[in-house]
């Protein structure tokens, strides 16, 4: 295995456990993007510093805010990897307002795809962005009403932000759909058939050919009995097709490092499915390929972020309709 791989597993499984005690209460996914952050960033976690942050973040934000519902770890690990976390807030705070003009709800897809834009230091640029991002917003819920949400908000920003014009990345990322769903017949859950269009909608080239490659990685990973998942965990396979290793090998390496991160804890059967797993082993593989600060690497980081964003909030639903049951179990 890489050995730079090897070290950001470990980076990520050392910094888990250690967010996991100094913040119990969090949920295991957040824990684990959280750590997966500062391995990104070839960091172990300052606990202290990330309490600092968690009480800048308190302060200015109140508890019915967006940043402090599942973001909000997020949130302040980006802080504390920041060498001023305030100043780092301060610009997250007013690239949020500018994207909330003419909206009532707030969400934390917001507050991320906030994020993608300060990261990509285009804070200045936030007013154009954001219109380019609705625009597009608006072109995909056109085409698919019941797929595009504000899921697909950081992955939209991204394409705003790409120079690419609205036209043909709408006609791009349906050209995708088609032929993922109809001639390739991947049996993808149908939203991360479309977060998957968003992904190789980012670059130019042709659709069909970007597409033949995620199915070759996807049909490598069940070819080695280790299939790749069709839900939340399928679009990050568009993080790969850039990668000059063959398909076999790739996908061999990614189940090699899902293996090892289950020997962790908080990465086991009992913590983590194996679908999860080998998607953020897939993440970290991509992040590992591609060089720092590329097109390439942000999105990775804004994928490996959406997709742990949409897990926490499906495991807190999850969560809460546990416990609408016990209630109403224990009011009969």
């Amino acid at each position: 295995m890489n050995p730079e791989l090897t070290r950001k597993l470990e980076l990520l499984a050392s910094n888990k456990i250690a967010i996991d005690k100094a913040f119990f209460l969090e949920m295991g996914i957040s824990q684990v993007i959280g750590g997966l952050l500062f391995a990104s960033a070839g960091k172990e976690v300052d606990i202290e510093r990330l309490k600092e942050s968690k009480k800048i973040l308190s302060k200015r934000k109140g508890i019915f805010s967006a940043f402090r519902d599942v973001a909000e770890l997020v949130i302040t690990s980006r802080m504390t990897l920041e060498a001023d976390p305030e100043q780092y807030l301060s610009d997250l705070e007013a690239v949020f307002d500018v994207l909330m003009k003419g909206k009532v709800m707030e969400d934390s897809y917001m507050v991320i795809t906030a994020m993608i834009i300060v990261d990509r230091g285009r804070k200045a640029d936030a007013e154009e962005i954001r219109d380019k991002t609705n625009e597009i917003m608006r072109r995909m819920s056109k085409e698919h009403p019941l797929l595009t949400s504000s899921e697909d908000l950081a992955l939209a920003s991204l394409l705003a932000m790409s120079g690419r014009d609205i036209d043909t990345i709408i006609e791009e990322m349906e050209e995708c759909y088609k032929y993922i769903k109809k001639e390739l017949k991947i049996k993808a859950d149908s939203n991360s058939v479309q977060a998957l269009s968003e992904i190789l909608a980012l670059t130019g080239g042709s659709m069909k050919a970007k597409c033949d490659k995620v199915a070759e990685l996807f049909n490598a990973f069940k070819e080695q009995g280790s299939k790749f998942g069709t839900y939340l965990e399928f679009p990050a396979l568009g993080t790969l097709i850039n990668i000059d290793v063959p398909a076999e090998d790739l996908a061999g390496e990614i189940i090699e490092a899902a293996d090892f991160l289950k020997k962790n804890k908080g990465f086991g059967g009992l913590s983590m499915d194996r679908k999860t797993r080998l998607m953020f082993a897939a993440l970290l593989v991509g992040e590992v390929y591609t060089e720092e600060n590329t097109d390439e690497n942000v999105v990775n980081k804004a994928v490996i972020t959406n997709n742990a964003l949409a897990l926490a909030i499906a495991e807190e639903v999850a969560i809460m309709v546990v416990m609408m049951c016990v209630m109403t179990s224990n009011n009969n």
